[in-house]
């Protein structure tokens, strides 16, 4: 992860936080993935967990269902995925990256 490309995805998170309508889960689970979450086969959701800091991010769920997803599953999902993009930016600045 770079600080530019850990920006933008930032920056997305914040758009989307913003107007979280219209929001679907192919891109919810595009930006977990970029942060370094992985599928795990767990629970009756699709659960999106960050093998490097199990301790630091607990499992995300992302529902997979048609259509867009709901304005508050949006943001709760979008605040752990902000919270997944502090521990990256601690980690670059701990690393002078």
């Amino acid at each position: 992860m770079t600080p530019r490309k850990l920006k933008k995805i930032k920056a997305t998170l914040e758009q989307i936080q913003a107007s979280p309508v219209g929001v679907r889960y192919k891109a919810l689970v595009s930006l977990a993935e970029k942060l370094g979450r992985t599928k795990s086969n767990r629970g009756k959701e699709p659960t999106y967990v960050r093998e490097d800091a199990p301790e630091l991010s607990p499992p995300l769920s992302i529902p997979k269902h048609a259509g867009d997803m709901k304005r508050g599953t949006v943001l709760s999902i979008v605040e752990a995925l902000l919270s997944d993009v502090d521990e990256w930016e601690l980690f670059l600045m701990e690393n002078n990256e």
